[in-house]
């Protein structure tokens, strides 16, 4: 189980890394819905998590951070997460919605 949720944590991750650029143009804004689809896909995937296990959200956030770190350590930095706005957002955002999901749903004292 606990492997699932590191391999699920990773997957996610991945799956965000690639999608959070995705926005939407109108009156001549342009809407994140990527960033906001994959921030909210974290947090109810945490939840999900800590219903699983004790730590099953700690779990899925380990494999959630392996994935960031890799992405950022690899020789030529990273494609899929930039340094601008919308790469640091889902950066501290996710981190803050598996912080969120874990502190929401604490399993710890059952």
């Amino acid at each position: 189980m606990r492997a699932a949720l590191v391999v699920l944590g990773a997957y996610v991750c991945l799956l965000g890394a690639v999608l959070h650029r995705q926005t939407w143009r109108a009156a001549d804004v342009s809407w994140p819905w990527g960033l906001v689809v994959v921030l909210a896909l974290t947090l109810l995937v945490t939840l999900a998590a800590g219903g699983f296990s004790r730590v099953g959200g700690a779990w899925f956030a380990l494999g959630w951070a392996l994935v960031l770190l890799a992405l950022q350590w690899s020789p030529d930095g990273s494609y899929l997460v930039a340094s601008d706005w919308l790469g640091l957002t889902f950066t501290g955002g996710g981190l803050g919605a598996i912080v969120l999901g874990i502190s929401i749903h604490p399993r710890l004292a059952r």
